[in-house]
């Protein structure tokens, strides 16, 4: 009975390990392999090529092989001016440091630091005729293997000999006599140049001034003689100085302007070469009465409150200025008083007044002091009755001005405006904008 018993209850057993096993065959013809983990991060290596590095990325999972997704990746650089990469993960270096390039799929991203040392091997300069002129091309030769023209954007360049030619900042080359010269160019620690053989360059011989008197000044022209038996007008690209600022100043286009009697130099330099004239100039006391002769809104003592005024008699007889005042109109107060001259004043003729904000204005005292005046807007000289004597804008929309206003003066500009002549009744061209040179009575009568 035992024996029986132990073979029933072995048959049910071996059964259910047939069905089972049946039940398994059961599902399909191919059987199942283990499923991919869960995502968990993206992996980035980077390998250097001849002209940057070619980067891969890769879908790590939490079980399973990695997934290749270069190309279904988004890339990006974290310094596009160290290295670029694009949607392949080919990466190009553009200059020296440090960058991240970094691959993004789906909701996950990873990276990889690249250290890139860019260095400029060699500069090849090459210059081409330009009509009578020769233009310059700078090249710079990566370690990379890439190049850049440099020409306007970065290289510095230098002539050998400026009296031969001369070269501007973009490398245009001006011939201006016959022989050799070399052009060259630097772009960082390296030069490049070449030798150009110059002839048949149409020379500067000499150059003239001549000056033609005007009302308180003179208008002078340069003219260039040439090698070829010809003239060029040369007023607007001379160099023009003047030997006494004291007596006269010149502007870039010739222009004379008196300031006081005596003799000057007025130079003009074109290509190298020097013409001049000299100039005697009387400066005579034709005004009508006492004017605004300088004056500064700002200066280097004390920003802001560095300013003055200067009165000047321009005419041939004292004149008693007691009680008479300095208006200034302010776009955002409207007019109010400056200052007001007190009684026994009279200014002899040609000499000077000076107010000012502080206890001296580079070292000269004050006749009298005032508080600063506005950096925008005008001054008005009035008569003690109350009639305008003389006035200043330098401001579009100032109430005192005579004829076109001056401009207003640039946030760090401490220079002055100054009377060059006698009053024509229009400020653009009775004032210009000089370095500081106040006068109070006790100077010369003598100079403007």
């Amino acid at each position: 009975m035992a024996q029986l018993r132990q073979s029933v209850s072995r048959t049910p057993h071996i059964w259910l390990v047939v069905l089972a096993l049946a039940a398994g065959a059961c599902g399909s013809d191919t059987p199942a392999g283990p499923s991919p983990g869960d995502p968990t991060a993206i992996a980035v290596t980077c390998t250097p090529t001849a002209q940057g590095h070619d980067c891969r990325a890769s879908l790590q999972r939490t079980s399973g092989p990695a997934q290749d997704v270069t190309t279904t990746a988004t890339w990006t650089s974290s310094n596009t001016a160290v290295a670029t990469v694009d949607a392949a993960g080919h990466v190009t270096h553009r200059g020296s440091g440090q960058a991240e390039i970094r691959a993004t799929y789906q909701d996950l991203f990873g990276g990889a630091i690249i250290l890139v040392n860019i260095s400029i091997s060699s500069l090849s300069v090459t210059c081409l005729p330009d009509g009578s002129a020769y233009a310059c091309t700078a090249i710079a030769s990566f370690s990379n293997g890439t190049s850049t023209d440099v020409s306007r954007s970065g290289a510095a360049w230098s002539t050998s000999n400026a009296a031969i030619a001369t070269v501007d900042s973009t490398g245009r080359v001006t011939p201006l006599a016959n022989g050799q010269v070399e052009i060259a160019a630097r772009f960082q620690s390296v030069v490049g140049g070449v030798v150009l053989t110059l002839s048949g360059v149409v020379t500067v011989t000499s150059v003239t001034v001549a000056c033609t008197p005007e009302f308180e000044a003179h208008q002078c022209a340069a003219t260039a003689h040439l090698s070829n038996g010809t003239t060029q007008d040369v007023t607007s690209q001379a160099t023009w100085t003047s030997s006494n600022t004291a007596v006269a100043t010149v502007t870039s286009t010739g222009f004379v302007r008196h300031r006081t009697t005596g003799q000057t130099e007025i130079r003009a330099v074109y290509r190298n070469i020097t013409g001049s004239a000299v100039l005697d100039i009387v400066v005579t006391l034709s005004g009508a009465s006492v004017v605004i002769n300088e004056f500064a809104t700002r200066g280097p003592g004390d920003g802001s409150t560095d300013d003055f005024v200067e009165l000047r008699n321009d005419s041939s007889s004292p004149v008693d200025i007691s009680g008479w005042r300095v208006n200034e109109w302010g776009p955002t107060f409207g007019v109010r008083v400056a200052f007001v001259v007190p009684n026994g004043v009279v200014v002899a003729p040609g000499c000077h007044y000076l107010v000012t904000a502080r206890p001296d204005v580079g070292g000269i005292p004050p006749d009298l002091r005032m508080s600063p005046i506005n950096d925008q807007g005008g001054i008005a000289l009035l008569h003690a009755n109350n009639s305008i004597v003389d006035q200043v804008g330098y401001h579009p929309d100032s109430v005192y001005r005579e004829g076109t206003p001056m401009p207003l003066p640039g946030p760090e500009d401490t220079r002055s405006y100054t009377r060059v002549g006698n009053d024509t009744n229009n400020n653009i061209n009775d004032f210009v904008r000089q370095s500081r040179t106040p006068l109070n009575s006790s100077a010369s009568c003598s100079i403007r």
